[in-house]
């Protein structure tokens, strides 16, 4: 279930994101943020995570795994939006 939570979440807000670019901004300036905005993000949650929370113990460093996969679909998600929308306008 919190899995569910998680990717519903990053998906979420790539969508909000995309939504607020196409409505803020037009052209290659929109298209650039709407996907680095949800990518910069993920990146800032996990190094939050990683470096700033205490320890919970567990096996290896996984953030930049979830980086390279989490942040593609966030990035992915919010590049979408903004281009559907900005073809609906």
């Amino acid at each position: 279930m919190t899995g569910v939570i998680v990717w519903s979440c990053l998906l979420g807000g790539s969508i909000a994101v995309g939504w607020v670019c196409a409505r803020s901004f037009t052209g290659l300036r929109g298209a650039v943020l709407s996907g680095a905005i949800p990518w910069l993000l993920l990146l800032a949650c996990l190094l939050v995570n990683e470096y700033l929370l205490p320890y919970a113990g567990g096996g290896a460093s996984m953030w930049p795994i979830a980086q390279l996969l989490g942040g593609t679909i966030a990035a992915a998600t919010g590049f979408a939006t903004y281009r559907i929308l900005e073809r609906r306008r």
